[in-house]
């Protein structure tokens, strides 16, 4: 499975940051889901549509 490793990165770097701020309360959640997680959820559902298309052609 080919996936794109920037945006790989970027994922893991977007929840591990939500996981630090949501642990210290840095920000309220209502900003910290709309900030991190939605993107994160995005660029997730990405990834696996674009693995899966690829995997289709093959």
């Amino acid at each position: 499975m080919n996936i794109n490793k920037k945006a790989w990165y970027a994922l893991n770097l977007m929840l591990l940051l939500s996981l630090v701020i949501g642990h210290y309360e840095l920000v309220e959640i209502k900003t910290l889901v709309a900030v991190f997680i939605t993107p994160a959820f995005i660029v997730s559902a990405s990834l696996s549509y674009k693995a899966k298309k690829e995997k289709l052609n093959n």
